[in-house]
């Protein structure tokens, strides 16, 4: 998330792409992916926002709520 918040600053038109994180959302909500221990990733910062109302509004506080991470490659 922090990627897509520093991109929009360049591209302020760039918005998510909802399809491709519809079902890595569904993971995360049913307890799949992984910590940011499990990944090496403890020093990613929460961005706070975005800038992209999807984001924003879905994802980060899914994310804040499960504390779990997937990994997009």
């Amino acid at each position: 998330m922090g990627i897509l918040a520093s991109l929009k600053k360049v591209f302020p038109l760039m918005e998510p792409w909802e399809k491709g994180y519809e079902s890595m959302l569904d993971i995360i909500t049913n307890g799949g992916g992984h910590s940011p221990s499990e990944a090496g990733k403890e020093k990613q910062e929460d961005p706070g926002s975005t800038g992209c109302e999807y984001s924003d509004n879905i994802l980060l506080p899914a994310l804040r709520l499960h504390h779990r991470f997937l990994d997009q490659e």
